[in-house]
C-alpha cells in the first residue's frame, strides 16, 4: 500500500514478471532452466501509466503480450493491462529488457528453446520487430 491507500506501484511490476515467469513455466521453461543456462532476463526500461485507483482486495487482471522482439532474441519488449473487475484499464505497463549472461553481465542470446517459447506470447496489435544489440567484445 502507498501512502494514498493505493496498491504500491512496484506490486503492479512484481506481479507481472510473477506472470511471465509462469507463461515461460507452464510452456516447459522454469525459472531453474534460466539458472541452469546461467542467463537472467533484465529490464532496461519501464513505464507505468496509472489510469484508475486499485485498493488492497480488488481483484484485477493482468494480460500478458509481447509488443517486440529481436530478431535474435536477446531483446524483447512487453506489454501488460490491469484491468479491475469491471473490465476497464486501472494501469499500463510497457517493459523493455533482454537476457543477461550471468558470469560476463553481457548480453546473452537465448537457447533455440527459449526462443520457441517467445513465439508462443501473444503479440500486440503494433508488435514491431526490434533492433538487435550491438554485442559487446
Amino acid at each position: 500500500m502507498d501512502a494514498n491507500s493505493h496498491v504500491n506501484y512496484a506490486a503492479y511490476i512484481n506481479t507481472a514478471g510473477d506472470l511471465r515467469y509462469q507463461f515461460f513455466t507452464e510452456h516447459g521453461f522454469p525459472p531453474e532452466k534460466f539458472v541452469v543456462l546461467g542467463i537472467s532476463p533484465f529490464y532496461s526500461s519501464l513505464h507505468a501509466e496509472f489510469l484508475r485507483e486499485v485498493r488492497m482486495g480488488e481483484t484485477v487482471t493482468i494480460t500478458f503480450a509481447l509488443s517486440g522482439l529481436s530478431t535474435q532474441g536477446e531483446r524483447w519488449r512487453v506489454h501488460h493491462d490491469v484491468l479491475k473487475a469491471n473490465g476497464k484499464k486501472a494501469v499500463i505497463l510497457d517493459l523493455e529488457g533482454g537476457l543477461l549472461h550471468l558470469a560476463t553481465r553481457k548480453s546473452a542470446l537465448p537457447t533455440p528453446e527459449l526462443m520457441e517459447t517467445f513465439q508462443l506470447i501473444p503479440r500486440t496489435g503494433d508488435f514491431e520487430v526490434l533492433p538487435d544489440m550491438r554485442r559487446m567484445r
